[in-house]
């Protein structure tokens, strides 16, 4: 004990055990080590009986104006910087020494991280994924009672890492970081990325960021970390000069584009269907640590679509750097993966039926415009969540009703927001000849079935891998794919 105590500068109470730590009150088990810190709105000391009852040794915090005497509550003084130092201790690991490749952007994150994981589990490394679909190590999906968080905080990552076999001196953490983890600071203590990456930048989450000011701010707050590669989409490149710690001695931002011929990294897409997909990327301007790759030219295929995803491959390959790759030839990635509900096509069904996580207003466009190259019609089934954005309901119908033939408006996650009020947000000021409205999302799911014809295509956004359905406080169990696969059953 005498390692942890000093860290801390206290002395536990007699005959402690230790557990688990944690900062959530709600995974506080018997003998664990309750963390009090700040959070978004409250801090954490205030659940420092609570923790106590649920059965905590003792409790830690760094709340000054938290006034109790208990034996086994402590005041710590500076308590977020020594958090790093105890759970290394604690769990006898450097989190340090792993190797993170995190992704963020309002799109295509999950699958960036997910075709990174792949990769380097391909390539015969030891890696993890963690973001929005779980955690994977190599080709295991590991069963966790984690947090559903898109990113978890610190203290969960090493809950993570902990529960993992493996016996390499270092892992690769391929890993989603979202804006609200960013801004959270979920990660803080991690000082270095070995590559981080912004895709892109759109209108989301603004009803926790409140404009997109801020929510790009938070976005660009991944570059904080030290990285040797900080890689960022081009279309949102001249954003960096607003922010004087993207760019210094350690690392310049590398740009990746399609439509500039003169970015550091260009990529063109030679060939493109559902099926399969033939892409080369040229480096104009390689960063700093790979000047040997400086006007390198790298040629792939794969089974990626649509367009979107080629750009999330672009990204990860470049992450990965290229000195696993051959030039000159075809590399050939047809092994690739997307996460499930990603531009997934339903397989061994008569018709064409394809889920995708689209759930925001650019997500849908880009995506249905995709799939129009190669349909006669696209009925579009989807819904908005409740309690979240209200202003980009009418958006997000909008994108659907612009670049489908029907859409059928249906029940997302609910929450505590009823379908009416939801659909009527979404109705806004749009034309509605072509949309209708069916609550149950099982019932507009086959309605959208009975609508299509062998050259059409049904279109299921906005759930995903998602396995249930959130309203009024509930996780009801439902699946898109399960109940279309019942269907045709």
């Amino acid at each position: 004990m005498n390692d942890l105590e000093n860290i801390l500068n206290i002395k536990f109470p007699d005959n402690c055990n230790i557990s688990n730590i944690t900062n959530n009150s709600k995974k506080v088990k018997k003998d664990s080590i309750f963390f009090g810190l700040r959070g978004k709105d409250n801090h954490g000391s205030k659940y420092s009986l609570e923790a106590l009852n649920l059965g905590a040794s003792f409790v830690v915090h760094d709340d000054e104006s938290f006034q109790i005497r208990n034996r086994k509550i402590f005041f710590v003084k500076n308590l977020e910087n020594k958090v790093i130092q105890f759970l290394n201790s604690f769990y006898k690991i450097d989190i340090n020494s792993n190797n993170f490749f995190a992704f963020t952007g309002t799109n295509g994150k999950t699958s960036s991280a997910f075709l990174c994981h792949q990769l380097l589990v391909n390539m015969g490394y030891e890696s993890i994924y963690i973001g929005t679909i779980g955690v994977k190590h190599n080709n295991n999906n590991i069963e966790k009672s984690f947090s559903s968080k898109t990113t978890p905080d610190i203290f969960e990552l090493f809950e993570i890492i902990n529960s993992l076999d493996w016996g390499m001196d270092s892992l690769n953490v391929c890993i989603e970081v979202s804006s609200h983890a960013l801004d959270q600071k979920r990660l803080k203590g991690i000082n270095w990325f070995n590559s981080s990456s912004i895709m892109n930048i759109k209108d989301d989450h603004l009803d926790y960021h409140k404009d997109i000011s801020s929510y790009r701010d938070a976005k660009f707050n991944i570059f904080k970390t030290k990285s040797p590669l900080k890689l960022i989409h081009d279309d949102i490149s001249g954003f960096s000069s607003n922010y004087e710690f993207v760019n210094n001695s350690d690392s310049q931002l590398t740009s990746i584009s399609s439509k500039n011929n003169f970015a550091d990294i260009y990529f063109k897409i030679k060939t493109i269907s559902i099926n399969s997909s033939e892409f080369y990327i040229l480096i104009n301007n390689p960063p700093q640590t790979q000047e040997h790759e400086k006007g390198k030219k790298y040629h792939f295929k794969c089974n990626l679509f649509p367009e979107f995803n080629i750009t999330n491959l672009v990204f990860t390959i470049c992450s990965i750097g290229f000195d696993n790759f051959s030039e000159h030839i075809v590399n050939d990635l047809s092994f690739l993966n997307l996460p499930k509900g990603r531009a997934e096509f339903i397989k061994d069904i008569p018709d064409n039926i394809v889920i995708d996580y689209a759930h925001n207003e650019n997500a849908i466009k880009f995506f249905l415009k995709s799939l129009n190259n190669y349909f006669d019609n696209l009925v579009v089934v989807f819904g908005c969540g409740g309690n979240r954005d209200k202003n980009k309901r009418s958006k997000m119908l909008r994108s659907a009703i612009e670049n489908s033939t029907n859409v059928i408006f249906t029940s997302d996650n609910l929450r505590n927001e009823t379908f009416e009020d939801i659909f009527n947000d979404a109705k806004g000021d749009n034309k509605l000849d072509t949309v209708i409205g069916i609550e149950d999302r099982r019932e507009a799911i086959i309605q959208g079935i009975k609508m299509i014809n062998s050259n059409d295509c049904l279109v299921v956004l906005g759930k995903g891998h998602e396995d249930f359905q959130e309203t009024n406080g509930n996780y009801i169990k439902f699946s898109d794919h399960e109940v279309i696969n019942e269907i045709y059953s």
